[in-house]
């Protein structure tokens, strides 16, 4: 047993167990789907990267991007948890070319659910900032649970973001 203490020590918080947790739980999902993900080391807006694979295990072209925000327990109103996103993480991922993915982590009951950013933005207008907001909040709705169908979902907006645009050259 280590009994001397050496003064004040860097501690690591329920914070940032929850937050390892968050990204273990995703993870999971993503392994079992056949895909990989990769951990962002330094988190400038995204936490972990998705890497598909067509059935016969050939990297698929883009990625699916995840910023998760872990929680001992979500903030809900009514069939959604909502989260207050800060403007530059929302100007950064709505001009995201591959697909962002928000994904609010309760660590309370081990459950993870997933908002396709862009696209609640895009087809939301109603949602979109005020011209001098700090944050803009982000419904996620309670019925969006991560699972291995989740990560099918995110793969095939991740397909759908690889298309050329109309009017695009091919």
């Amino acid at each position: 047993m280590f009994k001397r203490s050496f003064g004040p020590r860097k501690q690591r918080t329920r914070q940032h167990v929850i937050a390892d947790q968050s990204i273990h739980y995703v993870e999971g999902f993503i392994l079992d789907e056949g895909h990989t993900a990769q951990r962002v080391e330094r988190d400038y807006g995204y936490d972990l990267i998705l890497f598909t694979y067509d059935q016969n295990g050939y990297a698929e072209p883009g990625l699916v991007m995840f910023q998760l925000k872990a929680s001992e327990t979500l903030q809900a109103v009514r069939s959604n948890y909502v989260f207050d996103v800060d403007i530059r993480d929302y100007n950064a991922w709505i001009s995201e070319r591959n697909p962002v993915i928000l994904i609010l982590f309760d660590a309370s009951r081990r459950r993870a659910y997933w908002l396709p950013f862009q696209q609640y933005f895009r087809d939301n207008t109603n949602h979109r900032p005020r011209k001098d907001a700090k944050t803009v909040r982000a419904r996620v709705p309670m019925r969006q649970v991560v699972s291995r169908r989740a990560i099918v979902a995110m793969r095939e907006l991740k397909r759908e973001a690889q298309l050329p645009a109309i009017g695009e050259e091919t």
